[in-house]
């Protein structure tokens, strides 16, 4: 009698999770048809959004576009990460391998985000360290679209301050594998100690306030921790309210080559004598170590008054970096003919237009945030122009 009862209870059991399943697959299979059918209208919406803003239009027309965009962007993310979700609770989410650059990926995604957030007054820097090798084995798109998510929490919940962009190597793991880390660090809103608890919940908002002026779904972390472990690599979480957040990654990646993503000697620019003007500390921070790095000689300044100008007078420096922000235009056109046999390099936000007599000034212009092979590259030119 116990057996009969248990066999039943064993084919109720069965029967139920037959019928789960059953209805997780349509779930998955509803979501994806939903999904195909939402973008393809909203693909031709974008594309049309893009041709009117090549037409003529006024302010307020301009605005309206504007809003148009924002708005079809977001519904399209909203979209893909349901669509991801539903892959990834039916377990149909798959790894492709291929050879990609680490490096350019982050950097290209930085460069794509950071004028979000110059426009907020905030600064965005790169912090990339050269022993990474050129290319790893792994999935390209899954990285980019956890930078991404990452990222653009980073710019949306900081109003002032800076987000930094770091990425490194670490003691390897695995063996035949290379650990990389990439972390991103802001001076946002922060995150309390409960709200840390709760921070990869699928549809999990933490910043939830009566006006909603941050929106989102909640999705971004919950899918992004699903895909890092899906790589085998771990999602951590700092934060404190008020005070800032960082996100960091290990990822894991064979290695296809061991040609360093920057080739050059740690002594390429020994000897070169190089006036740093920022008034920005991270800034400065990174700039002066890359150039060490290199093997120059550093003095950084972070005022253009009459000391700036005495230094220069002085002093023999191959080469000036000047932060963009530190120059009145009127007066640097000025300034300028006092020094007119320096080589000056200007340091301008991605965006930002530097055009005309201004940029004339300036032997070239390195846009921020700072990718390290621009830097050097743009050093190189400058010295196989003047031998």
């Amino acid at each position: 009698m116990e057996l009969q009862l248990l066999r039943l209870q064993l084919d109720d059991c069965q029967e139920s999770r037959t019928h789960i399943e059953k209805v997780s697959e349509d779930k998955s299979n509803f979501i994806a048809i939903l999904s195909h059918e939402v973008r393809t209208p909203m693909n031709g919406i974008l594309s049309m959004v893009e041709l009117l803003q090549r037409t003529r239009l006024d302010e307020e027309q301009n605005s309206y576009v504007d809003i148009l965009q924002t708005s079809s962007n977001s519904l399209m993310s909203l979209v893909n990460n349901l669509l991801d979700m539903s892959k990834m609770e039916a377990g149909k989410m798959k790894l492709n391998k291929d050879p990609f650059d680490v490096i350019n990926t982050v950097e290209d995604l930085t460069y794509a985000l950071a004028p979000r957030a110059f426009e907020k007054g905030v600064g965005i820097h790169l912090n990339v360290h050269s022993d990474i090798p050129l290319f790893v084995m792994g999935d390209a798109l899954k990285v980019r679209q956890i930078i991404m998510n990452l990222l653009q929490n980073a710019i949306k919940f900081t109003h002032k301050g800076n987000i930094k962009v770091s990425v490194f190597l670490l003691p390897p793991k695995f063996e035949n594998r290379l650990t990389v880390k990439i972390a991103i660090e802001d001076t946002g809103i922060g995150i309390s100690e409960e709200q840390l608890e709760h921070i990869f919940e699928v549809y999990s908002q933490l910043h939830l306030d009566k006006d909603n002026i941050y929106g989102g779904t909640g999705l971004g972390l919950s899918i992004s921790k699903h895909l890092v472990e899906l790589m085998d690599g771990e999602i951590q979480v700092k934060s404190m309210h008020g005070v800032g957040t960082e996100v960091s990654l290990t990822l894991h990646f064979e290695q296809y080559t061991d040609l360093p993503s920057i080739p050059f000697q740690t002594d390429i620019l020994q000897g070169l004598r190089i006036l740093l003007l920022d008034s920005n500390v991270e800034s400065v921070n990174i700039i002066s170590d890359m150039l060490t790095e290199w093997g120059a000689q550093v003095t950084t300044t972070s005022s253009m008054n009459e000391r700036f100008f005495d230094e220069l007078y002085h002093h023999a420096y191959d080469l000036t970096l000047i932060d963009l922000e530190m120059i009145d235009h009127e007066q640097w056109l000025k300034d300028r003919l006092k020094i007119q046999q320096q080589s000056i390099f200007l340091l301008a936000p991605l965006g930002q237009k530097v055009e005309g007599e201004f940029r004339d000034t300036f032997d070239t212009v390195i846009t921020k945030p700072i990718r390290k092979i621009h830097m050097l590259n743009s050093i190189l030119a400058l010295q196989h122009s003047q031998r």
